[in-house]
């Protein structure tokens, strides 16, 4: 091979070695972007700042039956120091080779690439595209292409990085990789901690506790399976409380939330305490309380789980009886969704009910006596012929089968749910994946859904819409019946009850305190997006409508550690549904658990004040119940009156032809020879 050299690549080599450069993807700028380098032709690296050759080639002596393959790897260096989270796509990776033919010019091979990103591992194929080229220089370019996460998208310290590159040539070629910045891979990281600065302040086990006072304010970071224990005495008290501030982290690091055990010096468990678990925003605050705990020697652990991490902050504190921010009584018990909070009711109010059999008995009864006027002889062939039957049937078409066939439209089929069964299926769901054995990957899958619904799957909504108001663009805003009537608290503690079969053993454990978070809020934004989306362009004239669409990824809303909205209707383009998730997307939600002497569940939302008319898309996947034959209350009437016109037209001139000829014979004779 054929190497290019120079004082500059010296230099930055040398600076390279002498300063302390971290070579981890990390979410600071640029902390993402890495170059091909090569320091020679048989030692390539993936580097932060190119260094290196500015070139590396070869000659290949080949031909389309014996093709020969050049392949090349670049180990990430410096190696990964910070603990980080992948994201689904690659921005852009760049490899600029460009292979020179003896007698077809400059072309681009085929080239296959294996990024090995930690546990991701994604291979990378270029187009088929390797016709010549009268340009001076070709390359390979990836762009927002999928990464390969089905074994979680964690990077962590002293994990893999490396890029394996092989091309294929079919001819005698000479072939040029340019290096120093030509070539390289940008990921957008999305978050990274470094784990040994935040682990600090760390006992060494659960058997040699790290001595301490109670009322200090201790930092550290729960890593894996680790155990942080400290020892303390406790004084004489009427309440004790210990309270854990926990940092935020994406969903699949975070350490259990539920109770870290209190043990004496002896070894003895001390009796369940009470926990009220907060969540405000991106962070949880844990808070334990004893009521009159004995004086005395004691030792506080919390454990860890494998393959998480999360920092911490924790202090005691000693109170007194009172109704404070730690009290159950500040809880009001029931949690209800709040529906309308769209400020929509200056305009029009319409209530809806389903109206399609009104109708159908009088029309039946109408219809039944212009048949029988149908078989009594016409003064007017033409008439009856043209005008009159034409009506029957119109009336038969838009009084009765047109108002069957909406009244079969307005049925639940086996393929939809009703509201209530979409809820009671995402609990379900949510408490599935909240399981500390689910992969990472997987729960983020299922908690970002929106509406639980992935991608790929199909959302079938059966809704009974009870009112609409008209918004001031015009459209209609429809309000579900019940919606305002939605128990999240009842939803969620139900779930536990089932799933536990009616008891809650050892307090408010890992699942149940993770369930209860993600769960409240995944109900509060899925309410708020069907509410969102629940917009027609006209004012709808029945109460039952359907949802049919096929439901597609994207990029979800919200934090790592709570993310949201992650699919969307397969009709609304992706800026339009970015739109809607950034105006819509409440500026807090605070979740509060108790595990108090009555399980309670508090929440509190603060609206965005940015969502407008505007911001919600056309979702024509909603439409409502319709017959074959659209205004058919107007069609029917119509028809009616058609043909009631006829019958008296006839009845006339039935009339006045029994009046002629009564002037021209007697009764006797002509009525009974024509009747």
């Amino acid at each position: 091979m054929k190497k290019r050299t120079g004082c500059i690549s010296i230099v930055v080599l040398l600076c390279m070695l002498a300063l302390p450069v971290s070579g981890s993807l990390t979410d600071q700028e640029n902390g993402g972007k890495l170059y091909f380098s090569c320091e020679s032709d048989d030692n390539c690296q993936l580097t932060p700042v190119p260094i290196g050759e500015e070139i590396i080639s070869g000659s290949v002596q080949a031909n389309p039956l014996m093709t020969e393959s050049v392949a090349i790897e670049f180990d990430m260096v410096p190696a990964q120091t910070e603990l980080a989270v992948l994201p689904e796509t690659l921005d852009e990776l760049f490899i600029d080779l460009r292979v020179q033919g003896d007698a077809v010019g400059v072309y681009t091979p085929e080239m296959d690439v294996k990024l090995i990103i930690g546990s991701s591992v994604t291979d990378l194929e270029s187009e088929d595209s390797a016709l010549p080229s009268t340009g001076g220089g070709t390359g390979h370019r990836w762009e927002d292409t999928s990464l390969n996460l089905d074994k979680g998208r964690l990077l962590w310290p002293g994990d893999a990085v490396r890029a394996r590159i092989v091309f294929t040539v079919d001819r005698p070629s000479t072939w040029e990789l340019h290096l120093r910045g030509a070539s390289f891979l940008k990921l957008d990281i999305a978050w990274s901690e470094n784990v040994g600065a935040k682990d600090v302040d760390e006992p060494t086990s659960a058997l040699q506790p790290k001595s301490t006072s109670l009322e200090d304010v201790h930092y550290g970071a729960l890593v894996g399976d680790d155990s942080d224990c400290w020892s303390f005495s406790v004084e004489s008290n009427e309440i004790m409380r210990i309270l854990i501030q926990w940092e935020d982290v994406p969903l699949e690091l975070q350490q259990s939330n539920g109770i870290h055990r209190l043990r004496t010096s002896g070894g003895l468990q001390v009796a369940a305490p009470e926990v009220i678990t907060k969540a405000e925003g991106d962070e949880i605050l844990t808070n334990y309380r004893w009521r009159a705990l004995e004086p005395g020697d004691y030792v506080f652990c919390l454990n860890g789980q494998i393959d998480r991490f999360q920092p911490y902050i924790w202090s005691g504190v000693y109170a007194v009886e009172s109704s404070g921010p730690t009290d159950a009584s500040e809880f009001e018990g029931k949690v209800s969704y709040e529906a309308q909070f769209f400020d929509f009711s200056t305009g029009e109010t319409e209530d809806l009910t389903q109206q399609n059999g009104v109708m159908l008995f009088p029309v039946i009864g109408f219809l039944i006596f212009f048949v029988a006027q149908f078989y009594r002889s016409t003064t007017s062939t033409r008439l009856r012929s043209f005008v009159f039957v034409p009506a029957i049937v119109l009336l038969f078409l838009s009084g009765i089968v047109s108002p069957l066939w909406t009244m079969a439209d307005e049925s639940q089929s086996e393929s939809e749910w009703s509201l209530e069964q979409l809820l009671d299926e995402r609990v379900k769901q949510l408490w599935d994946v909240s399981s500390p054995a689910t992969p990472e990957a997987t729960m983020i899958e299922h908690v970002g859904a929106t509406f639980g619904i992935r991608n790929g799957e199909d959302l079938r909504l059966w809704l009974n819409i009870e009112s609409a108001y008209e918004r001031e663009d015009g459209r209609w805003q429809l309000i579900v019946k019940g919606l305002d009537n939605v128990r999240i608290d009842q939803l969620v503690f139900n779930q536990i009850s089932e799933s536990r079969s009616g008891r809650i053993t050892d307090g408010l454990d890992e699942q149940i305190v993770t369930f209860s978070i993600i769960a409240t809020r995944a109900l509060l934004l899925d309410l708020m997006m069907l509410e969102a989306l629940l917009v027609v362009d006209e004012q709808p004239s029945n109460s039952i409508h359907h949802i049919d669409t096929a439901m597609i990824s994207t990029s979800s809303f919200g934090s790592l550690s709570s993310p949201t909205w992650a699919t969307r209707p397969a009709g609304i383009d992706d800026a339009s549904w970015k739109r809607l998730q950034t105006s819509l997307y409440p500026e807090r939600i605070t979740v509060t658990l108790c595990d108090c002497e009555l399980d309670l569940l508090d929440l509190q939302v603060e609206y965005s004040n940015q969502f407008g008319a505007e911001d919600t898309p056309p979702f024509n996947a909603l439409r409502t119940t319709s017959g074959i034959i659209p205004y058919t209350g107007v069609v029917a009437i119509v028809s009616i009156l058609v043909c009631l016109a006829i019958v008296v037209n006839e009845e006339q001139r039935r009339r006045k032809a029994k009046q002629l000829a009564e002037a021209y014979a007697s009764t006797s004779t002509i009525w009974t020879s024509l009747f």
